[in-house]
């Protein structure tokens, strides 16, 4: 039979790696978690990264320092995370080009999307706005198709980058609603706000998040919304599906890590997104920026991104969507 002082080293033994990764992440001032955006500051993911630093680092019990990295529609970001410490001090912020759409978009990404990276938690669904400048008479998106087809491609539309979510999300639109436009890529949402707010660019179909604000304040016009039906909270906004049916670009966001980040780090950082997910405060900005929260487990989050995978690639190949 084992003696005591056996079962007892065993015992410990088995608990090291759970206590050194819980260790890892619980050193205020030691080991800060560098949370990474691949966009610019003051877009969609931007935002809601920032909505979590405060609660997180409570959580991990370490400083959350948000670093924004853009680039090539999130892989500039996606390749930092890739290629640093598998410990759970580097999270990613992922739209769906970071494994979704940029394989079919880019002749080479400088990192693997389906090996590097492990799932932690699905965050939420981020519809996209239609939105153009004032200057645009249409008031409908049928009014816009009526434009567009009136007068093929005298409209730009901006995106926050070639193959990101904007840009696939309009692409869409031309081919569901068969018009042209002209794509104008930027660095992420703020920057292409600013053109869009200056009529340097007219139309967008971006993240809600980033959009909201500048259509209650008049410097844009909301056409419609990308989910499949109206949101509740915004009733006044027609879905867009309601004019090109079937339509539907929402963008998801979740959470990412190196591979090889260690089983027990992945359930903590799980648990403390799942838990500030469920906390009313963010319940309720998420509700006022026309988010969806979602949460789940790290198995359910690589479901749904095998499951996009296949959507956007098609409609990639569709479209004809490329980067230039």
């Amino acid at each position: 039979m084992p003696t005591r002082r056996a079962l007892l080293l065993g015992a410990a033994t088995l608990a090291a790696p759970a206590l050194a990764t819980r260790h890892a992440l619980a050193q205020p001032g030691v080991r800060p978690i560098r949370f990474v955006v691949p966009f610019a500051a003051g877009g969609g993911a931007d935002i809601v990264a920032r909505l979590f630093t405060e609660d997180l680092s409570r959580a991990l019990g370490a400083p959350v320092v948000i670093d924004n990295r853009p680039g090539m529609a999130g892989s500039l970001g996606a390749d930092s995370v890739a290629k640093s410490a598998a410990d759970g001090t580097n999270i990613l912020i992922c739209t769906p080009g970071v494994q979704m759409t940029n394989p079919f978009l880019y002749p080479s990404l400088p990192y693997n999307a389906e090996t590097d990276f492990t799932p932690i938690i699905h965050l939420a669904e981020l519809p996209n706005l239609l939105v153009v400048h004032p200057a645009v008479p249409a008031k409908s998106v049928a009014e816009l198709v009526a434009y567009l087809k009136a007068k093929p491609g005298s409209l730009n539309f901006s995106s926050t980058g070639p193959g990101s979510s904007s840009h696939l999300a309009a692409e869409l639109f031309k081919v569901m609603a068969g018009v042209e436009m002209t794509h104008v890529p930027y660095r992420g949402s703020g920057p292409a706000l600013i053109d869009l707010m200056a009529g340097r660019v007219e139309v967008a179909v971006d993240s809600f998040t980033a959009m909201i604000q500048p259509v209650r304040e008049g410097s844009l016009r909301a056409l419609g919304i990308s989910t499949v039906e109206r949101r509740p909270e915004y009733p006044d906004i027609p879905a867009i599906a309601e004019t090109l049916p079937g339509y539907e670009a929402s963008t998801l966001l979740y959470i990412a890590a190196p591979a090889g980040v260690p089983q027990p780090v992945v359930q903590r950082l799980n648990a403390a997104f799942n838990d500030i997910l469920r906390t009313p405060g963010i319940r309720t900005r998420f509700q006022e920026l026309g988010m969806v929260p979602t949460g789940g487990s790290p198995q359910a989050l690589q479901e749904i991104i095998t499951t996009q995978t296949a959507k956007w690639r098609r409609v990639i190949q569709l479209s004809g969507a490329k980067v230039e």
